[in-house]
């Protein structure tokens, strides 16, 4: 579906009628097809308010239908919640004209109106809860005010109070935003599979975060770039802090393991200690926009990687110079000259001993500051840390080094 929309000479194709009024989008509503609804929507640009012959839009098939999911869907991409069918009757009006008397009871033990809310759609909820929908639209805007043709308002269909009571203060709370509003950016933390659990598992190679952990051992394609998934890794907390989640990817070894705040501060990922080009922040990764952030990184012993790069191209030159295959001369006296395998081994003695002496956030800056558990870090990671990087014990002082 996605290739298809990508490719279309014609993209006002998607919003096409057939005989009796309804679009692609009309269809995937009224069957329930949420991953056809949400391509149409996103990747087509669909007109969400066209009407059928009936003059009703796809919210209103969604609603008369109990597509939870689509209704959500449709509602954070903003659809209008207030258009009439032919009978003048909104997506509210259709709702409460399916409500139950046992969905009533169900809505009396649910006292908090936000929790209700969230719960839309979500695994465990009733799927065929026209209370909750109503409460849905009602928090997003819906008019409680409207007629239709009979000259009745959506209110005017609800007999129970108690329901009439929560529909005027969802609408009340959304004027007072303390209900979430229906943005589109809402939705980036939305598993792209299942629409119920947050995007939690990193795919690898290209490093999209795009599904939840439930839904990903059955993906086996990356749902934003369609290139073959690897190896999938659960984004865990930051190492360093342990307070948030880690939601900065490094490149080029793309791992995931740092805040935003602590990742500011490194020029090597803590995980596999290699040298980080550029961070890409997890809205990038999710399919969004977002700043990439280059890191001008240097090396332990001070040079920058272009240096390190040149270094390495004089050590290939002088291989050659010593012979093909790394194989050492002979001397004139008949012996083979070992000199350069020697330098070799203590260059990386060097480079091991100044890794130790490293800060271990950073990687970047020397140790000058000591924790009383016994380790330490530089002092401008130092300052930061509540609790020890290595033994999670909290820091209770900090000891400069001279």
């Amino acid at each position: 579906m996605r290739v298809l929309l990508s490719k279309l000479p014609r993209p006002w194709i998607v919003d096409e009628k057939k005989d009796d009024g309804y679009t692609a989008l009309h269809l995937a509503a009224l069957n329930n097809h949420v991953e056809v609804a949400e391509q149409l929507a996103r990747a087509g640009k669909a007109d969400l308010d066209l009407q059928n012959v009936n003059l009703q839009t796809a919210l209103h098939l969604a609603v008369e239908r109990q597509h939870t999911q689509i209704v959500r869907l449709l509602v954070r991409e903003g659809a209008n919640l207030n258009v009439a069918d032919k009978d003048g009757d909104t997506p509210l009006h259709e709702a409460l004209r399916y409500h139950t008397l046992t969905q009533l009871r169900q809505l009396q033990d649910v006292q908090d109106v936000g929790r209700l809310l969230m719960g839309l759609g979500a695994q465990g909820q009733d799927k065929k809860s026209s209370s909750f929908i109503a409460c849905f639209l009602a928090a997003h805007g819906a008019d409680l005010e409207l007629k239709n043709k009979k000259g009745q308002t959506p209110l005017d269909l609800c007999p129970d109070p108690n329901l009439c009571k929560t529909l005027t203060t969802c609408h009340k709370d959304r004027e007072s935003d303390n209900i979430e509003p229906a943005a589109p950016s809402a939705t980036i933390d939305e598993c792209l599979v299942c629409s119920d659990g947050k995007r939690e598992m990193l795919f690898s190679p290209c490093g999209h975060v795009a599904c939840c952990n439930a839904c990903a051992p059955r993906v086996k394609k990356c749902l934003i770039c369609r290139e073959n998934v690897l190896s999938r890794t659960k984004i865990e907390e930051c190492v360093v802090c342990s307070d948030r989640k880690a939601n900065v990817l490094f490149r080029p070894c793309g791992h995931m393991c740092a805040c935003e705040s602590c990742a500011a501060l490194m020029k090597k990922c803590v995980q596999c200690r290699a040298q980080i080009q550029h961070m890409l922040p997890l809205s990038i990764c999710c399919g969004r926009g977002g700043d990439v952030t280059y890191v001008k990184a240097t090396n332990a012993s001070g040079g920058t990687i272009t240096d390190v790069k040149s270094d390495q191209e004089e050590e290939l030159l002088s291989q050659q110079n010593t012979g093909s295959g790394g194989e050492t001369l002979l001397m004139n006296n008949g012996s083979r000259d070992t000199s350069h395998s020697d330098i070799q081994k203590l260059q990386q003695q060097l480079q091991d001993i100044k890794e130790q002496t490293m800060c271990p956030v950073c990687l970047d800056r020397l140790k000058n500051m000591i924790f009383l558990c016994g380790h330490g870090t530089c002092q401008m990671c130092g300052d930061r840390m509540s609790e020890c990087p290595i033994c999670r014990k909290a820091v209770d002082k900090r000891i400069l080094l001279y």
